[in-house]
């Protein structure tokens, strides 16, 4: 026990020091050459920041991944890293060149159908709607659908310092808890990559070297935790929440404020008349931020009302069934909407 912890403490500083270490000198690199995210009406910063997070975090992971497979500390299935690698340079491409999203889109399905050769894939919908083992073409259509929307919608809400790295970390945290039951071959992924996200944020919240994750960084992140999902949602994994919370209502919930918030956006948007991809300033941290709110307090606020809504739907699991569950969390979404947001 006093290894394994002792393990997690080595992975999460390395992971921490390397992305200090690469995210200065990236930025370094970036400011040099004058390659600075462009300011537009959108922009919620007025300084020159750089897109380098993203890659320096990518960066991290490998040096991490690869320490810990010499080791024999790591196994991740490499059809799995392969998704990654894609996904990451897809990333950097739209960072430096802004890759159009119909193409962007169409790399995304090719790296999800890569993830899905590694085995991992939503093959079960655990009772929902009375449904429980799927069709092999209809668990690789409905993994490719989670696959893009969770991937994109990580993206999309990465509009303010901190926002889709404070959320990943809970997410990862969580996830964490339940590989060192279950998954020992990837359960210290989780601090390599917790250490990224933390050395990330020391300089997303600089104002003087001020690095964003970019979409390397964004769609990066949304990839692994797009993986877990399977991982978690995949029949045969064996999960330690099983008999305390329904698999699919913990997933949803652990992801709650990138699916509300995207699909909010796109229903407006689309009643708007406007194509679901249109960028603008209509998410929920953009409202926080248009009540003088700062970006930190913005990112927090967010983060404690989604740890609020998985604690409320893991303790009305124990007590309800999941018809009641889900409509008093509806409930208690829309308070949380009215409370913080309106």
């Amino acid at each position: 026990m006093i290894e394994a912890y002792l393990n997690h403490f080595l992975f999460f500083f390395l992971a921490l020091g390397l992305s200090l270490y690469l995210n200065k000198y990236l930025n370094n690199s970036f400011n040099l050459n004058k390659m600075f995210d462009p300011i537009t009406d959108r922009s919620s910063h007025r300084l020159n920041a750089t897109r380098s997070g993203g890659l320096a975090m990518f960066f991290t992971f490998c040096v991490c991944y690869g320490v810990g497979k010499a080791t024999g500390l790591i196994d991740i299935n490499l059809y799995a890293l392969l998704c990654f690698c894609l996904i990451a340079l897809i990333g950097v491409g739209d960072d430096l060149f802004n890759i159009k999203y119909r193409e962007k889109f169409f790399l995304q399905l090719f790296a999800g159908i890569v993830l899905l050769q590694s085995g991992y894939m939503i093959d079960s919908f655990h009772g929902i709607f009375g449904i429980e083992e799927l069709p092999y073409s209809l668990s690789v259509a409905v993994s490719l659908f989670v696959f893009i929307v969770v991937v994109n919608s990580l993206n999309l809400i990465d509009g303010i310092d901190g926002l889709a790295s404070l959320l990943s970390l809970k997410f990862f945290f969580v996830i964490g808890a339940i590989l060192s039951v279950s998954s020992k071959e990837m359960e210290l992924v989780v601090p390599a990559v917790a250490g990224a996200i933390v050395g990330f944020l020391a300089y997303n919240f600089n104002p003087n070297k001020k690095v964003f994750l970019g979409d390397t960084g964004s769609l990066l992140l949304g990839s692994i935790m797009a993986f877990f999902i399977f991982y978690t949602l995949k029949s045969s994994s064996f999960i330690v929440t099983d008999g305390y919370m329904s698999r699919p209502l913990f997933v949803i919930l652990l992801l709650i404020y990138p699916l509300a918030d995207t699909l909010r956006a796109f229903v407006i948007r689309v009643y708007k008349k406007q194509s679901p991809f249109v960028a603008d300033r209509i998410h929920l941290h953009h409202r926080l931020l248009n009540k003088g709110v700062s970006h930190w307090k913005a990112s927090v606020t967010i983060l404690i009302s989604s740890i609020s809504v998985l604690l409320v739907g893991f303790l009305l699991s124990q007590v309800f069934p999941l018809g009641i569950t889900v409509m008093i969390l509806f409930v208690y979404l829309s308070i949380l909407y009215y409370t913080v947001f309106k």
